[in-house]
């Protein structure tokens, strides 16, 4: 699925999107940046330097992070909706693990909190300062 195709298919999914296009295309296209900009940030990493981790394991991530933004949008209640953190986080850990813990680095660990709690804000189940990935986050 193309980036384009996933984001707009997001529009459907949640539900203060649907009344709100207009206003909502910045919303998705902020979400659509911040993971465009970690994949980035990690492939340009990986030309520098070599990490333990290859460029499916940085796809990886950008999937564990689409249906996380996918499966956010399908719920409807916070405890639903910290029950999807919990899982993204886990495999996200375990993702990290298999790259040596080198996949997911300080700068890498901000901006994939940033994707999962601004989702999260936007369903109104956490403050935007609120890191709802700490209880379960190993990297």
């Amino acid at each position: 699925m193309s980036n384009k195709s996933f984001f707009t298919s997001l529009l459907s999914l949640f539900p203060f999107l649907s009344s709100a296009k207009k206003t909502a295309q910045p919303q998705i296209d902020e979400l659509e940046s911040k993971i465009n900009d970690l994949k980035t940030s990690m492939l340009s990493y990986r030309k520098e330097a070599e990490p333990s981790y290859s460029k499916k394991d940085v796809e990886k991530c950008v999937l564990i992070l689409k249906e996380y933004l996918v499966q956010m949008a399908k719920t409807n209640s916070k405890e639903k909706g910290m029950a999807v953190v919990e899982s993204t986080v886990m495999q996200l850990n375990e993702l990290n693990d298999d790259c040596e813990g080198e996949l997911i680095e300080t700068g890498e660990r901000e901006q994939i909190a940033d994707i999962i709690i601004l989702a999260g804000n936007k369903k109104g189940y956490n403050a935007v300062d609120e890191d709802v990935t700490e209880e379960w986050r190993e990297w």
